[in-house]
């Protein structure tokens, strides 16, 4: 009996021991410090991944298409090109103020969206970065390359007048880049919102447009600058109207300050929507 109780204690022992070892190595794991981020890295990470996307053959190839049909409707659209704005109020009501945020809202949109696929984004989120830094890097990255982009095809739509000897587009030419890197940089941001939010960011970029753009810009009020084509496209109004006032600096510089604004709220905003969204799964909505 006396050999029974000992070995009974000893083996109590020994299992008291075994658990505290356990205990005690559990909380040193719990207590280990996580894998800080960093930034750096993971910006040039971000950036290599979407540059890879961007030069695709395929991707290149619907790019090069698109350049072929803009080039035969500037040929088309810009006849007679003697006359004086013709051109170049083609080139800024239909390309700068239409085509561009159109393309950059789409574009931007499928970026993001693209990032929120179960495949990508169960890899993605499993790295140490903040979801706000990563939608942050991922449209600093898009945003260089969509400029790139639309610089291309700006380089046509001008190209073109040129050659055909368009009245006033050579000093229209800087503020309509201008403007079409303001345009591409806000439009981008709302994309990257409304793809944040559902797969079908084209119909709230619809809304958008026809209460904001068409609706609220047409307003002859203060409130007429919650347009952002509106606004960019009274910069431009003294190379295609001749009634037009000419702009200052500090209307561009006032333009690009709100410009700024509303980029930084809607790539904020999305950020947010990123962040609380549950992503994996394939019935992401």
């Amino acid at each position: 009996m006396r050999e029974s109780s000992s070995g009974l204690l000893t083996s109590a022992a020994t299992t008291l021991r075994d658990a505290h070892r356990l205990l005690m190595t559990s909380t040193a794991a719990q207590s280990a410090p996580r894998v800080a981020a960093n930034l750096s890295h993971a910006f040039a990470g971000v950036w290599q991944l979407t540059l890879r996307r961007y030069l695709l053959p395929s991707r290149w190839i619907t790019v090069g298409i698109g350049i072929v049909v803009l080039a035969l409707l500037s040929l088309g659209s810009g006849h007679p090109f003697d006359e004086p704005g013709r051109y170049t109020g083609w080139a800024i009501q239909f390309y700068i103020t239409f085509l561009v945020p159109a393309i950059a809202f789409m574009a931007a949109g499928g970026a993001l969206r693209d990032e929120m696929k179960s495949g990508t984004v169960d890899y993605v989120l499993t790295r140490p970065l903040p979801r706000p830094a990563f939608v942050g890097f991922k449209f600093l990255s898009h945003l260089v390359c969509a400029q790139l982009d639309l610089l291309l095809a700006f380089a046509v739509v001008v190209g073109v007048g040129l050659f055909r000897h368009a009245p006033g587009l050579a000093l229209a030419a800087l503020p309509m880049l201008v403007a079409q890197g303001l345009l591409v940089t806000a439009f981008s941001a709302l994309g990257f919102l409304c793809g944040a939010i559902t797969t079908r960011y084209v119909f709230i970029g619809l809304g958008y447009a026809a209460i904001i753009e068409a609706g609220v810009g047409q307003i002859p009020t203060q409130l007429s600058r919650l347009s952002m084509t509106h606004q960019v496209r009274d910069l431009l109004a003294p190379h295609f109207e001749r009634a037009a006032e000419q702009v200052t600096l500090l209307g561009w510089v006032g333009t690009g300050a709100i410009v700024a604004v509303f980029t930084v709220l809607f790539l904020g905003a999305a950020a947010a929507v990123f962040t609380v969204r549950e992503l994996a799964g394939p019935a992401d909505a």
